[in-house]
């Protein structure tokens, strides 16, 4: 018995031992694979940041606007579409209570206005046409309009149109002087000093009776950038047409807040007689290579991208070459004379930034 009992001691210290080298081999044969599997995702991950290039481009933002774009080109070898992953972070003077506050924001991606395709590349010139009414005193559109009491719609036609428009209250010894302020569609900085030209169409009712002179400025909220005086002015609709200077043009920091203000006031005579303006706008010059996202719908503090240009492969998915149209929408203004920063970085940490002065 001492024999079989040695004998089947020893084949089991064979078999564990047996069992304990195959534990070791398949641990080690296991730990090997994770290594090389670690080793192997590295490499991918590696590979994949040294193929992933992107850069940022016609970056634009305006003073007393919320609303940040620029161009976003894939340069490397690697598909960009892990957007919700991307951070993009954005620095500037925001207007808070009309005072500049340095403010940095980390803007998280909007998918569901994402391809919208809303926003318009700038590239043709750019109009600014009467679209509200901002005081009128006693203007109004009883004669030569719907008579709704709402002035700017009729003369914010594309073209002059001499059909209907605003009349102002009967100027006399009793009444010298009428205002009306109509407010203006917003145009995007051209980032150029030439060729701003405004225009409109006046005349007094009738002929005769009282001399009339009309004075026309163009406003920046409260602030005049020019103003023209007409005296003694006729009873035919007459198109003028002012060019800014280069001093003028220079003065204006807000493409989003101007104004007409047209004033008629008595000059002589005794019989009353009103002003009439049929038709008036602000041609601006194109901005060229800005992407206007003034009618993007992307939530505040967020970003979007609103098209890729020419997505003909993958559709969504930034390819190599392709690029896209990016809107932000911040949570405050962008404050007047201030620097804005855009980073973006992916989701693979592969940054670059771009900054422009408002």
């Amino acid at each position: 018995m001492d024999l079989g009992l040695s004998i089947a001691i020893g084949g089991g210290i064979i078999c564990a031992t047996v069992l304990l080298v195959l534990s070791i081999m398949f641990s080690l044969t296991t730990q090997t694979y994770e290594v090389n599997s670690a080793r192997s995702q590295s490499s991918e991950l590696e590979r994949t940041l040294i193929h992933t290039n992107f850069t940022i481009s016609d970056l634009y933002a305006q003073s007393g606007s919320d609303r940040v774009s620029f161009t976003l080109q894939n340069t490397g070898l690697e598909k960009l579409w892990n957007y919700n992953k991307f951070a993009v972070i954005v620095k500037y003077n925001a207007t808070i209570t009309g005072n500049p506050v340095l403010t940095s924001e980390y803007l998280t991606y909007d998918s569901t206005t994402a391809f919208g395709g809303a926003g318009v590349s700038s590239g043709s010139t750019q109009f600014a046409r009467p679209d509200q009414d901002v005081s009128k005193e006693n203007w109004d559109d009883a004669v030569g309009g719907d008579n709704d009491d709402i002035l700017y719609d009729e003369v914010d036609e594309s073209t002059q149109n001499d059909t209907d428009y605003a009349t102002s209250g009967s100027l006399s010894l009793l009444d010298t002087s009428e205002t009306w302020e109509t407010g203006l569609t917003n145009v995007i900085d051209p980032q150029t000093s030439s060729n701003h030209i405004v225009k409109y169409v006046y005349r007094k009712n009738t002929s005769g009776g009282n001399v009339i002179d009309l004075t026309v400025r163009l406003m920046q909220g409260s602030t005049t950038i020019a103003s023209w005086t007409h005296t003694n002015i006729g009873n035919t609709f007459t198109l003028a047409s002012q060019t800014l200077s280069v001093g003028e043009t220079d003065s204006i920091t807000n493409y989003s807040d101007l104004r007409l203000r047209f004033t008629g006031t008595y000059s002589s005579g005794l019989a009353a007689r009103t002003v009439q303006i049929s038709w008036a706008e602000f041609e601006v010059p194109a901005a060229s290579g800005i992407y206007d996202c003034s009618l993007v719908s992307v939530t505040a503090g967020k970003w979007t991208i609103d098209r890729i240009m020419s997505d003909l492969m993958d559709p969504r998915i930034l390819n190599s070459n392709e690029d896209s149209r990016v809107c932000i929408r911040l949570s405050n203004n962008v404050h007047s004379g201030s620097n804005v920063l855009v980073s973006v970085a992916t989701d693979l940490g592969k940054t670059e930034s771009d900054s422009i002065n408002t």
